[in-house]
């Protein structure tokens, strides 16, 4: 009976399934996501927004949660800081389409348990459920070999290329809407550039970062 019953208990825990949160503003991506995650893992909610999503894991526990970086509201940076706060064990996997090496970098040291590319394949996304669900870290091929090949100078905290790229129009005056015209990039991503280039560069304001930008030769 006691062999029966320890045999039982593997058969249940066997069959238990992983609770996914999934978020991501695109309707049609969270439908097909969900579409493509299999057993042993379950959506069991989806969200279209950070703050929505950060709704559901303050009142819901999940074992697994699935975010974009750039969606309205917050982004999955600031999604993954709080809901590391309000459940502590959560493992995170960020699914984007940025391949900026700081914007993985500090995801990464946030604490996400894994980065892939939606350009990935489905490969990508099982062999991730698997590794982050076993407490290791898994990048897509890609995404490592971004962060193998960061220059020494960026290691070190230097401004990124597309960093200087946006400093440049800081000092020409452009506003966060008019640069993400000009680099074909979204208005929050050019926020998120702003903040690391100030936190970088240690100025406060435009005319601090004219003077780096002068001191360093980039204008």
């Amino acid at each position: 009976m006691i062999w029966l019953s320890k045999s039982f208990g593997r058969i249940l825990r066997s069959m238990e399934k992983h609770s996914v949160l999934l978020v991501d503003d695109h309707p049609i991506l969270l439908e097909g996501m969900r579409n493509l995650i299999r057993d042993p893992f379950e959506v069991t909610h989806i969200a279209t927004s950070g703050l929505a999503a950060l709704e559901l894991i303050k009142s819901t526990d999940f074992d697994l949660l699935i975010t974009d970086y750039e969606m309205p509201g917050i982004t999955g940076l600031e999604l993954v800081k709080a809901a590391r706060l309000a459940q502590p064990d959560l493992k995170i996997i960020v699914l984007s389409m940025h391949d900026d090496p700081a914007v993985v970098k500090e995801l990464l040291r946030s604490g996400v348990n894994g980065y892939i590319l939606k350009k990935d394949t489905y490969k990508n996304l099982t062999d991730a459920l698997g590794k982050v669900m076993e407490g290791k870290r898994f990048l897509s091929d890609e995404v490592a070999e971004l962060l193998i090949n960061l220059p020494e100078e960026e290691e070190r905290g230097a401004l990124t290329t597309r960093e200087v790229e946006v400093l440049k129009l800081v000092t020409k005056e452009f506003n966060s809407r008019q640069i993400a015209e000009i680099l074909f990039i979204s208005e929050r991503t050019v926020e998120t550039h702003r903040k690391n280039i100030l936190k970088k560069t240690g100025a406060t304001n435009l005319v601090g970062l004219v003077k780096y930008a002068y001191a360093n030769n980039l204008v």
